[in-house]
């Protein structure tokens, strides 16, 4: 089996979590004796998912929107995906305050098992002028409410589906 994650992030931390749930799924499936070979790769490198058979998409969410790389692949792939088992995530919001919309183009794609959505992280550091601007008229502050737990859980969640799937080879 073949998996793909691939990741839009302006910054490095969606790209994180892309990393964090290919390494939990790698180990969960060969705990279990399923064989598989988990990709992890930018969106933007991505060119085609023909040759997997499972597909995480994810995207750094700015201004309430995914990054164009993780919208292009979709839009470019859309035939493809909905073909596969296919799951989505966003990374984004920062501090209790900031709960992202319930409802989205991404929450409500019927071809998606799933839309998770992770907390972001947030280094003023590391933001361009526009970006210091706008965080600072949302009042957010610096941050990472990533969990490397609750990506692990889900990475277990999608294991179980992706398991539930494989053939046995008894």
């Amino acid at each position: 089996m073949r998996i793909l994650i691939a990741t839009a992030s302006r910054h490095g931390s969606t790209r994180e979590l892309g990393q964090w749930l290919g390494s939990s799924i790698t180990k969960r499936l060969a705990s279990s004796a399923v064989s598989a070979t988990v990709d992890v790769r930018d969106a933007a490198d991505v060119d085609s998912i023909a040759e997997y058979d499972a597909v995480v998409i994810g995207s750094g969410v700015y201004l309430g929107r995914w990054l164009g790389d993780a919208r292009s692949l979709v839009a470019r792939e859309q035939a493809e995906l909905e073909t596969r088992p296919v799951w989505l995530f966003s990374s984004g919001p920062i501090g209790a305050g900031l709960q992202p919309k319930t409802k989205s183009k991404w929450s409500e794609a019927s071809w998606a098992i799933e839309h998770k959505v992770f907390g972001g992280k947030l280094d003023r550091s590391t933001l361009s002028r526009f970006e210091r601007v706008v965080v600072r008229m949302i009042e957010a502050g610096d941050g990472d409410d990533r969990s490397r737990a609750e990506v692990d859980e889900w990475a277990g969640a999608i294991c179980a589906a992706l398991a539930a799937s494989t053939p046995s080879t008894l």
